[in-house]
């Protein structure tokens, strides 16, 4: 029986009802110390919340096959979108789609256009505001309590793309192509992979510092093309936007900037530009302001536009709120920008950085309505743009392939409920972080796997390893391990499937992943988010 159609309308209509609660009566406040931390405070007036019950996962499902049944026992997200389903009713969800319901192949929604049609220093695309979040699960076929089931990383099938026309997109950083050239990638798996990344400058030309002859991005986009991929290249990124500001500020400096752009678009045959701006009208780091940002910065993109080749396509990464405006709160309409661009990329990582107090790093949404940043998470996240006027079919959501090293004996994170998973007991995995640092830091989630902290089931799913163990914070719909003096916040195969679901369901373009690097030679992440935009189409009953 095919319920999609059906189905795929019910679910956008559940899913904005139930996002009627989120972030109404929050506010946050933020900014930066001396060495680059994000300090925040702020608050929230719905204390009497209706989404204030997490979601157990289904820790009772034995089953060893790739699909389960769907039980809820509290109030959640996944309830309201899927349907108020109690334990033991004869409605089902698959949690994992099965094989035959992955496209090995499927024709690119961004359309075929001319051949030439067209975060960051080392570490991820930044998100300025910090946040906690809530969600609740899908049946799970392991023994683990708590984990939702993730497609099986160790899977035959080669997911390339998705069944439900959903794009996936990711961030290729050139400083990574010693460990990850761009000849490794399994393009077919992406519609959208950005090259980070170019630079504004001073005199509003572009200058790529790690690629200065500029083989690198030749390379990126032949192989980009070869896996039928759209190569583009991201410009700015975290400590990259300094001059973004006086580049878009006049319309003489603006015609410079966009010719420049041109240019490089045509010199590399690149399909598209990537906008990364942190942040207009808001501090990032060392990014020169002006109130007018994002005025001027609405104008910037109907004229890069305009001055683009038919087919070229425009993106941006962008904050959990729009840009703001030049009263210091968040702009009321993009509507200039949603009309000139084709996709958003919503930055939901880096919430909480490194810290004795850890919270998630990438909250799903704020379902036990006790988050003390409840604007910054995927779900208020999409609410809030497209409240502003960005279509939701042109919103992509960021996930992090990498997560956090924190100095902390804490068991729990910010005002969040946990619950523990098995954890094999080995000698203590020696963890190093992109800094170098053992006790702080971004850290992959490749590098967990292979420096031992995390290890792969018979179940497929990967749990705690190597002296730490794994939990399961029910409020964010994340994992974190913990060990004698670290915790560690970061996404795996469950949440990211079940960020992949929530794309399916809200109606948004699809998911966007910083960056290729962090994932697992197997692509372990990425077939995760596939599987869960494929999910919906599996709802059965």
């Amino acid at each position: 029986m095919k319920l999609l159609p059906l189905g795929v309308l019910a679910l956008a209509s559940l899913f904005t009802s139930s996002l009627a609660a989120l972030n109404n009566d929050g506010s946050a406040h933020f900014g930066r110390t001396a060495n680059g931390q994000v300090v925040a405070g702020s608050s929230y007036a719905d204390s009497s919340s209706t989404l204030s019950f997490a979601a157990d996962r289904a820790a009772s499902a034995r089953s060893t096959s790739s699909s389960g049944r769907f039980s809820i026992q509290r109030r959640s997200l996944w309830q309201r979108l899927f349907g108020n389903s109690a334990p033991g009713s004869q409605r089902k969800r698959r949690a994992v789609p099965s094989a035959r319901l992955l496209a090995r192949q499927r024709p690119s929604r961004l359309g075929t256009g001319s051949s030439r049609k067209t975060k960051r220093t080392r570490g991820s695309c930044k998100a300025p505001t910090t946040a906690s979040a809530s969600a609740a699960a899908s049946a799970s076929s392991s023994t683990s309590t708590s984990a939702s089931i993730p497609p099986s990383p160790t899977k035959s099938v080669n997911e390339t793309r998705t069944s439900t026309n959903k794009l996936m997109a990711g961030y290729w950083a050139d400083w990574t192509a010693s460990t990850l050239p761009a000849t490794s990638i399994d393009f077919s798996k992406f519609d959208i992979v950005n090259y980070a990344f170019a630079l504004p400058t001073a005199e509003f030309d572009l200058w790529i510092p790690t690629d200065p002859s500029g083989n690198l991005l030749r390379g990126f986009v032949k192989a980009a093309k070869a896996g039928n991929a759209k190569p583009m290249l991201s410009l700015g990124g975290w400590g990259g936007s300094t001059y973004f500001s006086p580049a878009v500020r006049t319309a003489a400096s603006r015609a410079t900037f966009i010719s420049n752009i041109v240019k490089t678009y045509n010199q590399y045959g690149l399909d598209g530009i990537d906008l990364d701006w942190e942040y207009p009208g808001q501090a990032g780091s060392g990014n020169l302001l002006d109130a007018s940002d994002t005025r001027n910065y609405q104008t910037f993109l109907t004229e890069l536009r305009a001055a683009l080749p038919k087919g070229a396509l425009i993106t941006g990464a962008v904050a959990h709120t729009p840009w703001m405006a030049s009263n210091g709160q968040p702009v009321a309409s993009v509507a200039r920008a949603a009309a000139a661009m084709d996709y958003i990329m919503i930055m939901n990582y880096d919430v909480w950085g490194s810290s004795s107090n850890p919270g998630p790093n990438a909250p799903l949404a704020n379902l036990c309505g006790n988050s003390t940043q409840p604007r910054a998470n995927a779900a208020a996240g999409v609410k809030a743009w497209s409240a502003a006027g960005m279509p939701r079919d042109k919103i992509l959501l960021g996930i992090p392939a990498y997560g956090y090293i924190n100095t902390s004996k804490k068991q729990t994170l910010r005002t969040r409920s946990r619950s523990r998973s098995s954890s094999s007991q080995r000698r203590a995995a020696k963890l190093t972080s992109s800094d170098g640092s053992t006790s702080s830091g971004q850290i992959n989630f490749s590098t967990l796997v292979s420096q031992g902290a995390l290890k792969l089931g018979a179940d497929g799913l990967f749990d705690g390893a190597g002296g730490f163990t794994k939990y399961w914070d029910d409020c964010s719909d994340t994992p974190y391990l913990s060990d004698a003096s670290r915790v560690i916040t970061y996404d795996d195969t469950s949440s990211i499937f079940d960020k992949g679901a929530f794309a399916s369901a809200a109606g948004i373009a699809g998911i966007s992943m910083w960056s290729l690097d962090g994932d697992t030679e197997s692509w372990a992440l990425t077939n995760s988010a596939i599987a869960g935009m494929s999910s919906t189409g599996a709802i059965s009953s």
